[in-house]
């Protein structure tokens, strides 16, 4: 694809995709058994797959009462890609997973304690990049915090893992939620939210930014590029914050009702979001 057109799209309002400049692609998740935590997510062409498994260890001696949570990336389809280093991608992607969910308190270490200086939860979430068209921080992001919420993991009695009892869930204590903002610059500086692949290829620039249902922002992301006025920065915030209430909900509707949707292997649209006007972030 040209890049032109990509510009030459967004400068007139458009997209490639046609969806306006602050509208996300539709997104669909199947689930499958909850004891591995396992999650295909769709967001847009983009899919990525999630699994989550827990093991026994023991604690590091600085932190005698902490667990373990560690998030593994896969992004080895894109090693022909030209320009584009998976590792280095990887890595980006795995430190910002770990500062949101570590760094919003979203899943508190201690909580997978089992006994102090002895044994601990080690939680381990693998994620795989099945198909590539951009925003991939997000994506990977969503699929590894769903594995989290839809994971259970076995009871412990006494000192030993028992398989008899209900597996439970982790202890998260909120749903943060992250949104990409692309940053174009030409005659002047144009911003998408949720970048296609073509859109990733031209931009200067990124933001994204974590928040929660409560209005608290977790995390703030931005890897250098051009830079961003502070008016337009806090319209940013007004929109993320218009649209975490609703795909929190969502969330929420599927934990509640997580067994039926499981066994019925149904696949599940998060959210289709409704589009929203440029002048909102004014």
């Amino acid at each position: 694809m040209n890049p032109e057109y990509t510009i030459q799209a967004i400068q007139e309002g458009k997209r490639l995709d046609g969806r306006d400049l602050f509208q996300i692609r539709d997104i669909t998740c199947l689930f499958g058994p909850p004891e591995t935590g396992s999650v295909e997510l769709q967001w847009g062409e983009t899919r990525i797959f999630a699994q989550t498994n827990a093991t026994i260890v023991t604690p590091h001696v600085a932190r005698p009462q902490e667990g373990y949570l560690k998030f593994h990336i896969d992004l080895s389809i894109l090693r022909d890609t030209l320009g584009i280093n998976p590792q280095k991608q990887s890595m980006e992607i795995e430190k910002f997973i770990d500062r949101v969910i570590k760094g919003s308190k979203a899943l508190d270490t201690e909580s997978l304690c089992i006994k102090s200086g002895k044994s601990v939860w080690s939680i381990d979430v693998q994620v795989i990049l099945i198909n590539n068209d951009g925003n991939l921080i997000d994506t990977c992001y969503l699929c590894s915090l769903l594995s989290l919420l839809h994971f259970r993991k076995p009871q412990i009695s006494g000192v030993d893992i028992d398989y008899t009892k209900r597996f439970v869930p982790l202890s998260i204590h909120h749903i943060p939620l992250s949104f990409t903002f692309s940053l174009i610059e030409k005659d002047q500086t144009y911003i998408t939210l949720d970048p296609s692949i073509e859109e990733d290829n031209v931009k200067s620039g990124r933001l994204t930014i974590c928040v929660n249902v409560y209005n608290d922002i977790c995390h703030i992301h931005k890897p250098g590029g051009c830079p961003i006025q502070t008016k337009t920065f806090d319209g940013l915030i007004k929109v993320t914050l218009s649209l975490v209430k609703p795909f929190t909900e969502k969330i929420r509707l599927f934990l509640k009702n997580m067994d039926n949707f499981t066994k019925t292997q149904e696949k599940i649209v998060l959210y289709q979001f409704e589009r929203i006007k440029p002048d909102e972030i004014q």
